[in-house]
């Protein structure tokens, strides 16, 4: 029987048992299964698929070091050092692992992090054109996609657990209104 991977995003918050993070993140249970339900999805599949773990990896870990230092990007670098330790040290320096297929999913990560309103076909084409197939490109976008997710709202979290409300903003059992009540 296989052990249950410890929620990500409460590793990567700071959380360890219990805490506000925990108390925040009791609030929407829904979401919080399925956010760690896609980092197994796609960063720990059972068949990779198009995208070896090595790809997956090496992808988190730019993904993450693009966002600054932390624990996601020692957390993605360590991952990649157990499939492949010079890739490691590779994408920690910065650089590139000098293979095609793999640079082109770096420069495709950072166009989706840092610059998203630049993508356009041209972007898909180049993918293509280092071997990636449709199937791929959409799993390694999904990938970075997820990532960005992922690594904001465990800021977010980290942010809300040490400037935590004053008492008299803080939510109550009641919903939030709705549009036309706030009218």
């Amino acid at each position: 029987m296989s052990t249950p991977t410890p929620d990500v995003i409460d590793h990567l918050a700071g959380e360890g048992d219990g805490g506000a993070i925990a108390a925040l993140r009791a609030l929407r249970p829904q979401a919080r299964e399925q956010a760690q339900r896609s980092y197994q999805v796609l960063l720990e599949p059972a068949d990779p698929g198009p995208v070896p773990l090595r790809e997956r990896y090496a992808v988190a870990a730019h993904v993450a070091r693009l966002h600054g230092p932390g624990p996601a990007a020692e957390l993605y670098l360590e991952n990649l050092r157990d499939e492949d330790p010079a890739l490691a040290e590779a994408v920690a320096a910065g650089g590139r692992a000098g293979e095609t297929r793999l640079d082109a999913a770096l420069d495709h990560a950072d166009l989706l992090v840092l610059r998203p309103s630049e993508a356009a076909p041209a972007h898909l084409r180049a993918l293509e054109a280092a071997g990636w197939d449709a199937d791929g490109i959409v799993t390694l976008s999904q990938l970075i996609s997820f990532l960005t997710f992922q690594l904001r709202v465990a800021h977010g979290l980290r942010v809300l657990a040490e400037n935590p409300a004053p008492a008299a903003e803080q939510s109550t059992d009641r919903p939030a209104p709705t549009p036309q009540e706030t009218r």
